[in-house]
């Protein structure tokens, strides 16, 4: 796809889908839900639930989108078409279209400005992509504390994130919806492009480059500066701001995070997405006297906290996001990957505390495959690639 031809939805949609690089993976779904080779659309089940038999998790939500879902006493809630066995409802209801995204689970209701993540008993990677009610709980907390701190006047110009703002649970299962219209608010339309297309080629086009090459062609911009003030600043920004004055921890590899452009494909803002994962500092919500209503994922319980820290940047950000974007630009226009990696490593200084990490090692999750979502961790006995 060319740049000058993202506008609307079905674009939006096209580069979920089809400018990613997948990955072959272990995968128990269906092939016509998955993003690739499954269907355009199918039809989304769903049951009429009393509100009295759920657990509701709200954070701020568009009354318009919370009037679709809670209406009259009752609950709409939507699962996945192959959980129908295992929900055992009657009178369920299959009456809205959704286009499946890059996360197989979440799905795009037609002519909606909303997704749904859903919970799905089926391995997808490394992990059975289920969503339990601690889960919705988490994610729904974690959306309410990034618009809290969204709000302040010290918050990065380049932070937006895409609010769960209503979360289901019925028996202990779930599901979340998410706001397609990113916060804070700004009066333009602006144009939404998942992070890992710009790294991407197009599926169905191999002949154009990914979305990163064509900007700095048609600008005429020198590759690694844009890279680095236009990707690699402003996501260690929001990930710097969030942990220091949160204790929240972003997860923004090249799916947890979209690109905003303006109609002149000026890079504005990162949006931020998906925090069912997202690691708890509670030792800085503590000093910061935050109050420690998370439940889930608090560092220190689930792993030790320099785990967390080193997965989250030396794996999801390093391996999953620079990684890309360092061959891209070295194959592209042969900058040698030595000086890409130090100027990203002088901007980790800038921005993060090198307490936080682990010293001269790192840490990655296991190769293997996970048995009940448990997660283990290797430890690599040398420095990182793109930290100091």
């Amino acid at each position: 796809m060319l740049i000058q031809e993202l506008s609307g939805h079905e674009k939006y949609i096209y580069t979920e889908r089809y400018i990613n690089q997948f990955k072959k993976v272990a995968n128990e779904v269906s092939p016509e839900y998955c993003a690739i080779n499954g269907l355009p659309c199918f039809l989304l089940p769903n049951v009429i639930l009393d509100i009295n038999k759920v657990k509701l998790f709200l954070a701020n939500p568009r009354k318009d989108i919370f009037d679709k879902v809670v209406f009259d006493s009752n609950i709409k809630f939507f699962f996945h078409p192959q959980m129908i066995d295992e929900f055992n409802f009657s009178n369920v209801k299959c009456d809205t279209i959704v286009e499946p995204t890059s996360s197989t689970r979440t799905v795009v209701p037609k002519n909606e400005n909303f997704a749904i993540k859903l919970h799905l008993n089926k391995r997808l990677s490394k992990y059975i992509r289920r969503l339990k009610a601690d889960s919705v709980e988490h994610s729904v907390l974690v959306s309410s504390e990034l618009e809290k701190g969204s709000k302040d006047i010290n918050c990065p110009g380049s932070f937006g994130f895409l609010p769960e703002s209503i979360g289901i649970a019925y028996n202990d299962i779930g599901m979340i919806i998410r706001e397609m219209l990113p916060r804070p608010l700004v009066d333009e339309n602006r144009i939404l492009v998942p992070l890992f297309s710009f790294y991407s080629r197009d599926m169905d086009n191999d002949s154009h480059m990914p979305f990163f090459v064509q900007l700095v062609n048609t600008g005429n911009y020198e590759p690694l500066d844009f890279f680095i003030e236009k990707i690699i600043r402003p996501l260690f920004a929001n990930m710097s701001y969030f942990i220091n004055e949160y204790g929240l921890l972003l997860e923004p590899h090249g799916q947890n995070v979209l690109v905003e452009m303006d109609s002149g494909f000026n890079t504005t803002r990162l949006i931020h997405r998906d925090f069912q994962s997202i690691y708890i500092d509670r030792e800085i919500r503590n000093n910061k006297n935050l109050d420690t209503k998370f439940r889930k994922h608090i560092m220190g319980e689930e792993c030790p906290k320099e785990v967390s820290y080193s997965l989250v940047y030396d794996q999801f950000v390093g391996e999953y996001l620079i990684e890309n974007f360092v061959n891209l630009i070295f194959n592209t226009w042969n900058i040698p990957r030595d000086i890409i990696i130090y100027n990203i490593k002088e901007v980790f200084k800038e921005y993060f505390d090198l307490s936080l990490f682990p010293k001269d090692c790192y840490y990655m999750m296991s190769k293997s495959t996970f048995n009940d979502n448990t997660t283990t961790f290797d430890r690599y006995h040398i420095k990182p690639k793109y930290r100091p």
